[in-house]
Formats: C-alpha cells, structure tokens, sequence
C-alpha cells in the first residue's frame, strides 16, 4: 500500500505538525514517534526526507551492538553537518532482547542525548512508547514532541495478510532475524488491539503467524501459549482446517521438548481432521511429522512408510516446500541405514527445492545434513564447510534450535580430527543454546558427546556424570539413537551394555 507524499501529508495531518517542529528545532530537541507498522513508518521517513531541508542521519537499532546508544549516535554525528536530525529505528528489537534494562539506560544516560544538540527523534511501536512513560518517567517528561501516527485495524490486518500470503506457506523460513523481530512486534500491536473482542478466525490466524514466529526464534515456551490460544479459537468458531493445522504445531513444540507420547497424541488428533475435511496439504505434512517420532524411536522402516505417504501427497499437489522437507527426512533415514548413496540423492534434491524457492530454513537444514554423509565418509574439510554455510543461514535467520545442532555437528568434526579442546568448546555453545530453548534431544545428544570427550581425556568423575545424565533424559525420552550410542560406550567401557548405566543410579529421576 502506497501513497504519494502529498497523499501522506493528508492522511495525516500529524505529520505536518513533526516537520514544522523538526523545522523550527534549533539544537537539542527530544521527539517520540508512534507508529506500529514498518511500512507506514518508511512512508512517514519519506515523506520527511523530501520535504526537510536539513539532513537525516538514521540509527536502526541492533541487538549485536552492545555500545549505548547515545554513543552510537554521537559517532554517526562526528562528520554531520550541525543542522543534522537523527532518527533512531527499532528500540523495540533491543526491548525483547533485554526488556527493561534498555528502557532504564534511557532514563541515566537522559544527559547523554542533550549534548550531542541536534533534534532526535525515536521511532516505536505505541507499546513501546507505554513502557517508556512507565519505567523512564523522567526521559519521557524530557520530551520536544509526541507524535502518534497508526493505520487502521482494517488496514493493518489487509497489509499483513496479502503480504504474508503473497509469500506463501513458506513466509517464516524466508524472513531474516530482523524482519522476524519487526513482524512479532506488529502481530503483538496488533492483539493488543483485538483483545477484548469476540474469538474470530483473523485473531485465530494472528496467534498461528505469532507463534511460528516465535518457534522459529527458539521461543518454545511462547510459542505454544499462542498455539494454545489460537486452538481455543478455533474449536470454539468451528474453524477446522485451523484447528488441524494448529494441533500439528503444538506437536512440533512437544516433539523438541522430547515428549513423544504428546506428540503422537495430537499429531492423530491433526490427521483425523484432515482426512475429514479432505485436507491434503495438511495430511501431507503431518505425516511427515508422524515420520519424525518413529525416526527419533528407531522404528525405520515405519518413519520410511509415513515418508513416502506424505512425499507422495506433497508432489501430487505441488507443495514445494513440504517437498523439500519429506526428501530432508528421508535422506536421514537411508543416513540411519548406512545408505549414504541414496541420501545423498534425497538431499541434493532437497538443497535444490529449498534453494528455488528462497526456504532459508530448508537449505540450512540440508547443508547441516549434507555434512554428516561426508563426516560418515570421512571428508571431513567437505563437512566442515557445510556445516559453516549452515551456522551462517540459522545465525541469520535466527534459527536457535538450527544453531545448536550444527554447533554440535562441527565439534564432531573436531572431534574426529583429535581436537577436543575445540570440540568441547563448540559443544558447550551448542548445550547453552539447547537448554535455553527446551530442545531436550538436542540437549541429550550434546550431553553424550561431551561426556565422550571426558572419557578420552580420562576425566572419569566429570564423564560418568554427564553421560548419565545423558542416559537418563534418552530413557525418560525414548531418544533411540542416544540410547544406542550409550550402549556401545558401555561396552567399550567393559560393562554390559545399558544394563550397566541403569544399574548406577536408577532412581534419579530424568532431568
């Protein structure tokens, strides 16, 4: 949705009243914008831009700068004219990084901005802007100016729905960090608004989209109280096709947290209604997910069955990604089976399909996978290099579940090669992350390797005691793989296989 700049100034009239008072700031001069939608404020920024004679030095915000942000200001201003107005761009990115604590510099470091005398003005969410007046009272009472500028609810909602549909299914694997945090905080404005009204499919819709972006950040735990609001929702309206989709991504969320029995238990609840309502797409991906648990248990040849039921569906109706997806998780189980052949091929297929369609998760996925045939072959630089193009695509796009699994790959790498300082180093990143967002097989499978290194190094107190922990959460999960490792470390060990870890501690619980 567009405007010309003369439209802009119509719509809204409060923007005449911030380029007169940007106009006739001489020095300092503190300026609060309220506007919730990216695409509205570029307009705004525009609009001034072509009608200010003054220079505009902009500050977008990021959470990989830890330098305050008065001082990032005054090294943009260094070399700017003395009439420079500095707009700063995406508080809220560091608000749901560090809550409070950046709102709070705002208040101590108030002096900060006064000395670099040029006018500046913040740019927020109106959320934000709340916040602002409740925990830096004496930075808001400060201000030149506030200025509030919002959309419609019929306009925010039509943006956000044609430009997340004219994407498609796979809009989230597409996003970067940055457009994920832009989109979490306009979806959240955007409930905000709604709150208090009747259960509707729109509202239904925007907790899915929230939490799936929240998902794919590593924020499980949110995740699932969106899903949980949204299934409300949806079984209260009657919106079927929702309500399948939406048990599937509770599943997703339990599946990461290793409780498998959940997992099934609503993965067949999704499936039921999807065969009902002759919902394909739907089948389809569920059977993939279906795959994952049997996978995860060691049941091959029943995960191999659901995946060529669901690469079926997906091919026969076009879905791309899902077909990407279904050739991921196949080539892991011909992997399994010591078919690196044949993997290969289903994942060469895969990259190829992610790669198409722009599916950033995808292609980090395959990359990931396609390291370990070569690790398995041992090629271990051709690994390595996969591995290192796939911690860049999660890093990007802010993928923490991605990210720890890699982490975990690439000290197996070093681990290989006899570096286990620098494994264990890679590990321990990788363990911090996993316990952070819940990903519990992710945890169980660091947790065994580093107790490995320990054993090698003969650090048997510190090995024994990671490696059980390690046992317990495969058995309390039922982590087929871990478990195997475990009993063929047993052995190695001269003991009777898991029988022996069973028999040192049995009553501590899992953890």
């Amino acid at each position: 949705m567009t405007s010309t700049l003369s439209d802009i100034f119509t719509q809204h009239p409060e923007l005449k009243h911030l380029r007169r008072a940007l106009q006739l700031c001489k020095g300092f001069g503190l300026y609060f914008v309220s506007c919730n939608t990216v695409p509205l404020r570029n307009e705004l920024v525009a609009a001034l831009k072509a009608n200010l004679a003054t220079p505009i030095i902009e500050l977008p915000l990021t959470p990989e700068n830890d330098i305050f942000i008065d001082a990032q200001m005054a090294a943009l201003l260094a070399a700017a004219s003395a009439d420079a107005i500095v707009f700063i761009y995406d508080l809220e990115k560091l608000y749901h990084l560090k809550d409070r604590y950046v709102i709070q510099e705002l208040n101590w470091r108030r002096e900060f901005y006064g000395r670099a005398n040029h006018p500046v003005v913040f740019w927020m969410p109106d959320f934000l802007l709340t916040e602002i007046f409740n925990e830096a009272p004496d930075f808001a009472d400060w201000r030149s100016g506030l200025y509030e500028f919002t959309l419609s609810q019929p306009e925010q909602l039509s943006l956000m729905q044609s430009t997340w549909e004219s994407v498609g299914e796979n809009f989230v694997g597409q996003l970067s960090l940055t457009e994920k945090e832009r989109w979490i905080v306009n979806l959240e404005n955007l409930l905000a608004e709604l709150a208090g009204q009747e259960a509707s499919k729109t509202k239904g819709d925007l907790l899915i989209r929230l939490g799936m972006l929240y998902k794919s950040l590593g924020k499980h735990d949110q995740a699932l109280v969106c899903y949980q609001q949204s299934l409300q929702i949806q079984q209260r309206i009657g919106d079927k096709q929702g309500e399948s989709a939406t048990l599937n991504n509770i599943s997703v969320i339990y599946h990461i947290k290793g409780d498998y029995g959940i997992v099934l238990f609503y993965l067949e609840q999704s499936l039921q209604i999807c065969q009902d309502i002759g919902n394909k797409q739907g089948e389809g991906a569920i059977l993939n997910n279906l795959s994952q648990i049997y996978h995860a248990q060691g049941d091959y040849d029943t995960a191999l069955r659901y995946l060529k039921q669901s690469l079926q569906i997906r091919q026969d109706i076009g879905d791309k990604q899902g077909e990407g997806a279904t050739l991921n998780n196949l080539s892991q189980i011909y992997k399994a089976k010591g078919d690196y052949g044949i993997a290969l091929r289903y994942l060469e297929q895969s990259l190829l399909i992610s790669q198409d369609i722009g599916d950033k998760q995808g292609e980090g996925s395959a990359f990931n996978n396609l390291s370990q045939i070569y690790h398995a072959q041992g090629d271990y630089d051709t690994a390595l290099r996969y591995l290192e193009q796939s911690l860049q695509i999660w890093q990007d796009i802010g993928d923490k579940e991605g990210e720890g699994a890699t982490l975990n790959n690439i000290s197996q790498i070093y681990h290989a090669k006899g570096d286990y300082d620098t494994a264990l180093r890679y590990l321990e990143q990788s363990l911090q992350i996993q316990q952070n967002i819940g990903d519990t097989a992710g945890e169980c499978t660091t947790l065994f390797n580093i107790g490995l290194i320990h054993w090698q190094n003969d650090e048997q107190q510190q090995a024994l005691s990671t490696s059980l922990k390690a046992y317990r959460m495969a058995k309390h999960i039922g982590l087929a793989q871990v478990l195997q490792s475990l009993d063929e470390l047993a052995k190695d060990l001269g003991h009777e296989g898991l029988a022996w870890w069973e028999t040192l501690n049995p009553a501590e619980p899992a953890e």
